[in-house]
């Protein structure tokens, strides 16, 4: 029984170190250390994954620990990329730039809470999830005090990508979860080996691949739909043409 007790707490540990960087994140925006502010936020993603698949490895899954992960999720990738973006980037763009963080923030917080309530039982996940929008916005910070980039020239870009983030989190696109790979045959080892190739490379440049990895899983989705969409199209025309046979 204090074995089971241990194992359920192990995954709200990682819970919590996930709402706690997310704080400190939001702490180091607040005084100017924007870089230490957007590494924090990955750190918190990597809680944040660690959470789930522990509490679902030790069969530790309960309404309780949902709950909280909803609520270290709200503070870690709601209100601190938020608050970084706009101490960053938008504070000096006045009311437009009070409305585009809010509005991450807003959005990210609907897409937390449908993705509670959702009863649909599907292995994708419904809209960009929200430590993705977080991961993008931070790997983009990152990238420019990296390389020494003049932002103050790329406002218009960072509001836009402000804009397009918070559409893709409570829109309709599917985007995959990972969360049913296979653990065993060839495929394990597939994933395997993807996973350590990202790694080598997040690890060699990681100011390069972070925002590239973070960009193209938020292009994944609409891409796919768009394939979707076009062999649909194409099937129903092979259809009717076959018909007209």
């Amino acid at each position: 029984m204090k074995q089971k007790n241990a194992l359920y707490i192990l995954p709200n540990l990682f819970t919590t170190a996930n709402m706690l960087s997310g704080f400190y994140s939001i702490i180091k925006s607040y005084q100017g250390d924007y870089l230490s502010a957007a590494w924090l936020l990955v750190l918190a993603v990597l809680f944040d994954n660690l959470d789930g698949k522990i509490a679902r490895l030790t069969h530790c899954e309960s309404k309780f620990g949902v709950e909280y992960d909803s609520l270290s999720d709200l503070v870690s990738f709601g209100v601190a990329p938020a608050f970084l973006m706009y101490t960053f980037a938008l504070s000096d763009m006045g009311r437009i730039g009070i409305i585009a963080a809010s509005l991450f923030l807003l959005t990210g917080a609907l897409r937390l809470a449908r993705f509670n309530v959702i009863t649909t039982k599907t292995i994708d996940f419904v809209g960009l999830p929200i430590p993705g929008g977080a991961i993008i916005i931070s790997s983009i910070i990152m990238s420019i005090l990296h390389f020494n980039i003049d932002y103050k020239a790329y406002k218009v870009f960072f509001l836009v990508s402000v804009y397009v983030i918070s559409f893709l989190m409570v829109s309709t696109i599917k985007y995959r979860s990972f969360k049913k790979v296979k653990l065993e045959g060839k495929i394990s080892i597939r994933f395997f080996v993807l996973i350590l190739l990202i790694l080598s490379l997040v690890i060699y440049k990681p100011y390069v691949f972070v925002p590239l990895i973070g960009i193209t899983y938020a292009l994944s989705g609409p891409i796919e739909l768009i394939i979707k969409l076009f062999k649909k199209r194409r099937f129903n025309h092979e259809l009717q043409d076959s018909k007209n046979i």
